[in-house]
């Protein structure tokens, strides 16, 4: 009866596990089973599970119980008698083994027995029962499932139902009362481990059709279903030893089974054939050959010398002990085994009268038999070692679960507070300024506020979903993306006044998606727009140009960029890692003249800091001709930031402009706003610049960035607001202009500023571009006496339409080409001539000329604020259909030689 610490008995004969069944043969069978029992109660360091049945007692209740009238409904046949008998043995045996007097960690669970036990006690009759006999059943175990749960027999008893009616939702009280219950017994009934070991079990499956409430209806009526009684007993049998094999399997989760160090013992004492003892065991043995499974029960037997049928008997007395012949047989017996093979007969000597010399020997030896020793508990299966293995469980799983959340907290604030489901966080990071920049294609923000920004991107979003929609239904028309890089966002994720004109690209990068996307041909290629964004400054290009390389591994349709603020070293950077991914660009306001020294992959549809400085130039003396300057000088504004390729390049060119106009030249450099890079020292601040434009005579000219501007305009509107001088802005002060809640802060300071576009578009007029908007975004329509519509949306919607024209020119001369970013790259530099894109900005048209990458001759015009009105052009020079430009414009640019 003692369990090995690893495997099980015998462990003589390794790979061979089995205990026989102990047939004690002696008269004194009252003796015995007294000092049996009085041995495994005291047995140390604690006692055997154990439990004695008097099977001749057992036998003559169900004999007088279910046997002797035959009249009587609940009246049961021999071969169901015997069945009972084993019914009733088990059962007593079960509550033994699962009461508390054995230790609370050695009770055993009798799931699948109590299961059986219950259907077979549910009638006692042989009568066929009635329509509702299947109903009655299920709703019964339905009922025994949900009272020994205590958490759902607690909710289905009358008292909490009482206490709930009135005191929760009608809903809630249906809920949790009915269909909770209902649903969990139906899921158990699948899942549940008796449930399907039930099915799986070989007794009584082949008449079972298949389902657990067949299988069930058969075990409550199996007289009157004609089952046999033979193999319901081996059913019980089978069962009752699962439970004891499901109880010992040691298992790492199980501390129990490690603490089970002795096997359950039953005594059956008086065992004969008259009583069916012997049947009985002969079935549990039968049960044991045919599952071939190791059960933990130590069967015991007694009956009188001259009542048994085993043909050799051991002697207590031989040489070879009785257990170590039972092994020895085990050994031999290999794996095919007879019913017999399990017993182990051992006879047991009767008491010596008190004069017998042999007595005191007697005594000893039976002293000695008595004390009982079980193995002790392995180390770190009690309680103290099992709670503190549980709470140090449970600290790792709180510090893995702190370190989880911690972690995807930490992820999250990587990908600017996005969750992992959302469809942009993994193409979009956070950087040390704050500053979320990345790519995203569905709609995120990057964190601005602005509801015109966010209503921009959420309609970019739709519409590329709507692209790939219209490629999977015509997978004819090529998908082609486009990335619309910007720098977006100020450093702190606020909106600010740039944001006007980059919400104003992407409405007009949008236009030019919207009316690719509503084209019809079999051909004609859909369009995704991409919008990403760099950091202010674009200081964090280069970031942004690796996300786009790592989409490009799986998005192949990435054929080019467009927009690229700011033509500073960060730009400038971005540019050269662009190139080393392979992908064209063509930049919307950027402007610098040694842009495309940095990249033959590199375009723009803006002209160049150099032929804005001679129309700035030439503008200046026609004021000067027509006395609207005191005097032939000016004073070229710029920004002392190292970084500011624009700024530096537009003073240089600025200077030698005005200086081949006669104008008499100053130069006055300024430390820019604190937002920049680099602060540069020594420099006055643009507020002194400001003042001291006050009582200039010439024209000031700006060549710095709008945020500047916007500051020399302030302390020039305080010192001499009355008297202002005259101003001419750079480029870039178009941001101001596009900004109206910016530039009507200064009504008394009128001033002028050079545009890439016409800036008097609007949205009732014939433009594919605001025909287009006023569509997709009315509300800038609404807005358009204060909005400037100055010109940002068109340079964008030409920049995407330029690609789409490639794109086009692709497919008419190489149809079977794969569209890919270098044979855009390609085709870019063939816009020229007749081929040349009539843009809303103006005509692009880049030459013929192998390395011309700028557009020859483009569009730039002189825009006025005054007060709160929108922008108002003055002049214009460059090409622009039938319009004439002005009669001061510089001579026209031709492609026989790069411009710089």
């Amino acid at each position: 009866m003692r369990r090995p610490g690893r495997g099980e008995l015998p462990a003589e004969v390794p790979g061979r596990d089995g205990l026989p069944v102990l047939s004690l043969i002696g008269d004194d069978q009252e003796g015995l089973a007294e000092q049996i029992a009085r041995a495994l109660g005291a047995a140390e360091p604690r006692r055997v599970p154990h439990e004695f049945v008097d099977v001749d007692t057992m036998r003559r209740e169900v004999r007088d119980e279910r046997g002797s009238d035959e009249s009587a409904p609940d009246h049961l046949p021999p071969p169901w008698q015997r069945s009972e008998l084993c019914r009733r043995m088990l059962v007593r045996l079960a509550a033994e083994y699962s009461s508390a007097r054995n230790g609370r960690d050695q009770r055993v669970r009798f799931r699948r027995f109590g299961l059986v036990n219950w259907l077979l006690e549910m009638t006692y009759t042989a009568e066929e029962p009635n329509s509702q006999h299947a109903q009655d059943m299920l709703r019964r175990l339905r009922d025994r499932e949900i009272q020994r749960r205590p958490l759902l027999g607690f909710a289905r008893s009358p008292s909490t139902e009482v206490a709930l009616q009135g005191s929760v939702p009608w809903w809630a009280y249906l809920l949790g009362l009915h269909v909770l219950p209902l649903v969990w017994f139906r899921a158990w009934r699948v899942l549940g481990s008796e449930y399907r070991w039930l099915l799986r079990q070989p007794y009584m499956a082949p008449g079972d059709p298949g389902t657990f409430d067949g299988f069930a209806l058969r075990l409550t009526q199996p007289r009157w279903g004609r089952e046999d009684p033979v193999q319901i007993t081996k059913l019980m049998i089978n069962a009752f030893l699962e439970d004891l094999r499901v109880a010992y399997r040691r298992r790492p989760w199980r501390r129990r089974a490690y603490r089970r160090t002795a096997y359950c013992v039953a005594y059956l004492k008086g065992v004969s054939e008259s009583n069916d003892g012997r049947a009985l065991v002969r079935t549990v043995a039968q049960v044991r050959n045919e599952t071939g499974a190791f059960d933990p029960l130590l069967i015991v037997t007694s009956c009188g010398e001259n009542d048994h049928d085993h043909a050799d008997v051991v002697e207590l007395d031989d040489e070879l002990g009785p257990y170590e012949t039972w092994c020895e047989s085990l050994r031999t017996q290999g794996r095919s085994r007879t019913v017999d093979f399990w017993y182990l007969p051992v006879k047991v000597s009767a008491p010596l009268p008190e004069s017998h010399y042999g007595l005191a020997r007697q005594r000893v030896r039976n002293s000695a038999a008595a004390r009982i020793s079980v193995p002790r508990p392995p180390r770190g299966t009690g309680p103290l070692p099992i709670v503190g293995a549980a709470l140090t469980a449970l600290l790792l799983v709180a510090a893995g679960i702190g370190y989880a959340i911690a972690g995807e907290r930490d992820w999250q604030e990587q990908h600017c507070g996005l969750s992992r489901s959302h469809q942009d966080a993994d193409t979009l990071v956070r950087e040390s300024t704050g500053e979320c920049v990345g790519v995203a294609p569905h709609g995120y923000a990057f964190g601005s506020d602005d509801g015109s920004v966010k209503k921009t991107l959420a309609t970019i979003a739709e519409q590329n979903t709507e692209a790939e929609r219209i490629h999977r239904e015509v997978p004819g028309r090529p998908l082609v993306t486009l990335v619309h890089l910007s720098a977006l966002l100020s450093p702190n994720g606020e909106a600010s006044g740039a944001q006007s004109y980059a919400r104003e690209q992407l409405q007009g990068a949008a236009s030019a998606q919207r009316r690719q996307l509503d084209r019809r041909g079999e051909n004609d290629p859909v369009l995704r727009i991409f919008p990403a964004a760099a950091g202010s400054g674009m200081r964090y290009g280069d970031v942004v140009a690796r996300i786009i390389e790592r989409m490009m591994r799986t998005d192949p349709t990435i054929v080019g960029i467009t927009g690229l603020d700011q033509s500073r070293k960060a730009t400038i950077t971005t540019i050269g890692e662009l190139t080393r991914v392979g992908l064209p660009m063509v930049a919307t306001t950027l402007s610098a003249d040694s842009l495309d020294d940095h990249s033959p992959l590199y375009y723009q549809v803006s002209p160049q800091n150099r032929r804005e400085a001679e129309v700035a130039a030439a503008y200046a003396g026609s004021l000067a001709h027509e006395g609207g300057l005191k005097a032939r000088r000016v004073r070229v504004v710029y920004s002392a930031d190292p970084t500011d390729e624009y700024s530096r390049n537009l003073r240089d060119d600025a200077v030698a402009s005005f200086s081949g106009a006669d104008f008499a030249v100053e130069e006055q450099p300024y430390t820019p706003s604190p937002s920049s890079d680099v602060t540069a020292s020594g420099q006055p601040g643009a507020r002194s610049v400001g003042e001291q434009a006050c009582h200039y005579k010439g024209l000031v000219f700006f060549a710095g960035r709008s945020e500047d501007f916007e500051t020399i305009l302030n302390a020039a509107n305080d010192t001499c607001g009355s008297s202002p001088p005259v101003f001419l802005g750079g480029d870039d002060v178009a941001r101001l202009g596009a900004d109206p809640s910016r530039r009507g802060n200064y009504p008394r300071i009128p001033y002028e500023f050079l545009d890439f576009t016409l800036g008097s578009a609007s949205c009732n007029g014939p433009s594919d571009l605001y025909g287009t908007m006023k569509k997709l975004f009315p509300e800038e329509c609404e807005q358009v006496e204060n909005t400037s519509l100055d010109g940002h949306a068109a340079l964008a919607f030409d920049a995407v339409n330029l690609y789409l024209k490639a794109v086009g020119r692709l497919q008419d001369t190489a149809p079977r080409m794969p569209i890919t970013a270098s044979a855009v790259w390609q085709a870019l530099s063939r816009i020229h001539g007749d081929a040349a894109l009539d843009g809303e900005s103006g005509r692009i048209d880049f030459g013929g000329v192998v390395d011309q990458q700028i557009p020859l001759d483009k569009l730039i015009s002189i825009q006025r604020v005054e007060g709160t009105k929108r922008p108002k052009q003055v002049a214009f020079c460059g090409r622009w259909g039938s319009l004439r430009q002005g009669t001061w414009c510089p001579e026209p640019e031709t492609g026989t030689t790069r411009k710089r």
